[in-house]
């Protein structure tokens, strides 16, 4: 079995100089007993100020007119954006304990939304695989159904125009 994980958070600290900057956080033992890890905390410092950038871009272009909004494709790519910088640090061994609540924090979305994000390209890790005809509302509907049998049948249902609305689908979930 491999090593575990290193836990860090990212929290946002404001300079002597009044700028507010991200600061990558770890425990004490684990800064005591590996002091070889501030350069890679430094990097992923980096890399999260470099994601935050890029994800708010990405969310200027979502809310920039009401049918980008609850663009489907479009969430899934700013998913993707997200979801990959938590693969790469668990890739280097590390494990973004505060994701969620960081990332809502730097982004001004909530966490909650963040969780339907990261659980999206979990469940549609391609970006085949995810419908345009598909609202954002409908997507998080599916989501909330725990059953891959059962989300492709409602996936189908929207598709057929079975289900036409998200109380529909919440309808449909209550009988299943």
């Amino acid at each position: 079995m491999g090593k575990s994980m290193i836990p860090f958070v990212i929290n946002k600290i404001k300079d002597p100089d009044n700028v507010e900057r991200f600061r990558v956080a770890l425990s004490f033992e684990d800064a005591i007993h590996q002091p070889a890890l501030s350069k890679e905390m430094i990097e992923i410092q980096e890399a999260y100020t470099k994601l935050i950038e890029k994800c708010k871009n990405q969310l200027k272009i979502l809310k920039s007119n009401r049918k980008t909004r609850g663009d489907p494709l479009l969430k899934w790519h700013l998913a993707d954006t997200l979801y990959g910088f938590i693969r790469l640090v668990e890739k280097r061994g590390f494990y973004f304990a505060n994701s969620s609540k960081a990332v809502s924090r730097d982004l001004g979305i909530s966490a909650r939304q963040i969780n339907y994000l990261i659980e999206f390209i979990r469940t549609f890790p391609e970006k085949k695989q995810v419908y345009q005809e598909i609202s954002w509302d409908k997507y998080k509907e599916i989501l909330d159904i725990k059953n891959s049998r059962l989300q492709e049948i409602v996936i189908t249902k929207i598709l057929n125009g079975d289900l036409k609305t998200r109380e529909d689908i919440r309808k449909f979930k209550k009988l299943n």
